[in-house]
């Protein structure tokens, strides 16, 4: 609706004869070169929740993807459980950090699917499909959507972790006791390690590129060596910081800001430009009148200031689902 009555302003405006530079430079084509330009990007992933006889709630129905334009887009072709009545929502679905893509398994033969915010189409990836060894229980999608990782555990119990090259259909496995922890935003390196030790690889060649003796967890930065982490207060306290970590030289820096009341800190990502932004969660209600108000920042770290980019509830009749976060 804004879109089209900007439209029908400018056109107008046209009409009347005015000089082309003066129209073009009219606060309304401004306002339609904005809205033409803007490209949806996913907030979260969903299931629903149905209500069961005792008054509680149980998933239900097919996945659905929440777009920033306010549309809501039904995915029916996509698996919902690891196994029957078995709900594990972050190991059959995953959003890229940028919101951009969603990777998921098509329910009536395994394969992995790719499905992009901008076109709101899915493709198949025939090399990628379900892994009957494993019980999954994470599904990770890089940026760019070529890599993907399968973490799950073995029939001996062991967990493992396979990253698989969308495009080859070739897959590296992390050493014993290894996760992924997070891609760059241009997807060209993954942080991975475990509780005594940080690892940097290469995507593709997967060689490793920088190895430290720390554990370390957050969203990797561009160009792949620094990490920012959260530090969050519990609720009764609105000072938070985001913790940012050169993994290469070792260098510590701590960015403390404030937050609203009952506000906390879920998360961090970088976006390309090597902006940090940090997403928090606000819980209100109860029952079915239950809302979970999601808001993302970007950090400004020299004054330490928020400014807010996006907001949005996740009401009492979504189940699991899962958001772009890294």
């Amino acid at each position: 609706m804004v879109l089209r009555a900007a439209i029908a302003a400018l056109m107008a405006a046209i009409v009347a004869g005015g000089p082309a530079e003066a129209v073009a430079a009219t606060p309304v084509a401004g306002a339609v070169a904005q809205a033409v330009a803007a490209t949806p990007v996913v907030r979260y992933v969903g299931l629903g929740a149905c209500l069961q006889d005792d008054g509680g709630r149980h998933p239900c129905g097919p996945w659905k993807v929440w777009l920033s334009n306010g549309r809501v887009v039904a995915l029916p072709e996509a698996r919902r459980t690891v196994a029957p009545g078995e709900y594990v929502t972050q190991a059959v679905v995953d959003v890229t950090q940028d919101g951009a893509q969603v990777a998921y398994f098509r329910e009536r033969d395994g394969v992995l699917m790719i499905w992009k915010a901008a076109t709101g189409k899915a493709r198949p990836v025939p090399k990628v499909t379900w892994p009957d060894d494993l019980q999954m229980s994470w599904l990770t999608l890089a940026p760019g959507g070529r890599f993907v990782g399968l973490r799950g555990l073995l029939p001996s119990g062991r967990e493992v972790e396979r990253l698989v090259d969308t495009s080859k259909g070739k897959a590296f496995t992390l050493p014993k006791g290894y996760q992924s922890w997070g891609f760059s935003p241009d997807g060209g390196r993954m942080l991975a390690g475990n509780n005594r030790t940080a690892v940097l690889y290469a995507t593709g060649t997967w060689k490793v590129k920088l190895r430290r003796s720390v554990y370390t967890r957050g969203a990797l930065g561009p160009g792949g060596v620094t990490v920012a982490g959260i530090q969050a207060s519990d609720s009764a306290s609105r000072k938070n910081a985001v913790l940012l970590r050169n993994l290469a030289t070792g260098k510590k820096t701590t960015i403390p800001f404030l937050l609203g009341k009952g506000e906390r800190l879920l998360a961090t990502r970088w976006d390309k430009a090597g902006h940090v932004d940090v997403l928090t969660r606000v819980d209100r209600g109860s029952g079915s009148a239950y809302r979970r108000t999601h808001t993302w920042y970007r950090l400004d770290r020299t004054t330490h200031r928020l400014r807010r980019l996006d907001s949005f509830v996740i009401p009492a009749s979504v189940g699991g689902y899962v958001l772009t976060a890294p």
